[in-house]
């Protein structure tokens, strides 16, 4: 195949480029008046020997706030576009970073993208098709990486002739909610949007975020049935720590959906939706810089799949009966686990989560906190509830993280008091993690619990591998880098499935 002319993307004017389509790719067109174009990545998406320039944005960690201390510095830089079919991702490398080009690493590894090097500063990735891919290069390409977020392609967008959507564009951009009231969907065309938090009216069931469009602000969804997705952007960028969560919906709303919109530098979480029967899907977080940047949570019935999600606290939380969680990749900072099954008791039942791939966590080794852990209970507060049936299947990390599992209900350390609680019957199958050999407190696998009364029963870990060595009864605390107390002991069980 001939080689591409991704230069085309420089030498065009930098200030506006056209949203472009091709029979299984789309690009989106942001204008740099109100998008912040990445200096270091300029992207192409090759499909059937035409190239298709995608914009590419770029997130500043956060210079104040609780925890950006420790990320000054960072930043995340993403694109992202609609596919259908595979394609070529060709991206052009600044001198910056030319240095490390030869070292490209892109994640998921379960992806297994092909990486070829088309010249001293342009790679080229093959993706399969939809999905979420991140690019470093080099040993800290984690300071600076690339996101690609390959999205499946729209299937619903509003019509421009239906009188029941209302379109925002330039001309009404600062008058729009009062010409809202009798519509059931908002339209944002492409085009930068800079409001407060929003509570959507009970009237308006569909927020259509256009793919070039971006809206400075927050949903407070009050009502059921309501869907928010396209291919824009929400961001908090401009918030102040906590002000608002970027979507959120109360416990006596059910039915919300988010689809494929990319959130970001949120600064509390960044979808928080606590009734029933919710979906969040090809959902993507990406900046998050400070504490309490929390991804996602679903109650009662909720779905999360197929989303990328980066966090400052707890990615995903595990809070209620019959969540599904699957194929998700995610990014958790310096605080928070990528699991959170809860900080108090709570009652919970038949969670499921599959297919996850960890592509760092970055908690740190000097850190005394007990709520890190790929799968974490972090639990504050006593109660007699109980959590029982959760599976956990295919999880994977690419990188050594410092903690794969934390179920304490005592020994969390010092100023720690114990809390009593009750968890059973937790299947952990199929694991391929990494963990450093650190010999430090924070860097073990933990399962304590309280009494003969409140603790663990019924724990089961098989084809559970870490660090390429398959954990069992023989090595779960040499090999397995497991601290259990004895009256959890016997409610453990490691296992292989024969072959």
């Amino acid at each position: 195949m001939k080689a591409p002319n991704i230069f085309i993307l420089l030498s065009i004017p930098l200030l506006f480029l056209p949203a472009q389509v091709s029979a299984g790719i789309q690009t989106y067109a942001y204008s740099d008046e109100y998008a912040e174009r990445c200096p270091y990545y300029a992207v192409s998406i090759q499909q059937n020997q035409e190239a298709y320039p995608s914009y590419v944005h770029i997130s500043h960690a956060r210079t104040e706030g609780p925890g950006s201390q420790f990320l000054q510095g960072r930043t995340a830089s993403w694109t992202q576009f609609s596919i259908t079919g595979t394609a070529f991702v060709d991206v052009r490398v600044s001198d910056d970073f030319q240095a490390f080009i030869e070292d490209a690493r892109v994640y998921p590894k379960s992806k297994y993208v092909e990486v070829e090097m088309l010249d001293e500063d342009i790679l080229r990735l093959y993706i399969p098709g939809p999905g979420q891919y991140v690019l470093e290069l080099g040993d800290e390409g984690y300071r600076h990486p690339l996101v690609i977020l390959a999205s499946p392609w729209e299937s619903n967008p509003p019509s421009g002739t239906d009188s029941g959507v209302l379109t925002i564009h330039e001309a009404n951009k600062d008058n729009w909610q009062s010409d809202a009231d009798a519509v059931h969907t908002l339209h944002f065309t492409p085009g930068g949007y800079d409001f407060p938090e929003y509570t959507l009216p009970e009237h308006i069931r569909r927020v259509y975020i256009e793919g070039g469009a971006i809206i400075y602000g927050a949903f407070q969804l009050d009502h059921d049935h309501v869907l928010i997705d396209g291919r824009g952007i929400i961001s908090g960028k401009k918030m102040a720590h906590r002000e608002a969560h970027l979507i959120e919906s109360p416990g006596t709303v059910a039915n919300v959906v988010v689809e494929g919109i990319t959130l970001t530098d949120y600064p509390y979480f960044a979808i928080r939706l606590l009734g029933t029967d919710s979906v969040i899907r090809w959902a993507n977080m990406v900046g998050a810089w400070i504490y309490n940047a929390d991804g996602v949570v679903v109650w009662d019935r909720g779905t999360v799949r197929d989303s990328f999600i980066m966090a400052n606290d707890d990615s995903i939380k595990l809070y209620d009966n019959h969540v599904s969680v699957s194929d998700c990749v995610i990014w958790n900072m310096t605080n928070g686990a990528v699991m959170q099954l809860g900080w108090s008791s709570l009652e919970a039942h038949y969670v499921s989560v599959n297919d996850i791939d960890v592509v760092r966590a970055e908690w740190r080794p000097e850190s005394t906190s007990a709520n890190n852990g790929v799968i974490n209970l972090r639990l504050a507060n006593s109660g007699d509830n109980q959590q029982s049936h959760y599976r956990f299947n295919n999880i994977r990390t690419d990188t050594p993280v410092l903690r794969v599992i934390d179920l304490r209900m005592s020994g969390m350390g010092p100023n720690r008091a114990p809390n009593y609680h009750q968890v059973e019957d937790v299947v952990f199958r199929n694991f391929d993690v990494q963990m450093p050999l650190l010999n430090l407190e924070s860097s073990k696998n933990y399962i304590m619990g309280y009494d003969e009364d409140h603790g663990f029963k019924d724990l089961q870990f098989i084809d559970f591998k870490l660090n390429d060595v398959t954990i069992t009864q023989d090595n779960w605390n040499d090999a397995g880098i497991f601290e259990i107390d004895d009256l959890s002991l016997p409610e453990v069980t490691f296992t292989i499935t024969e072959s």
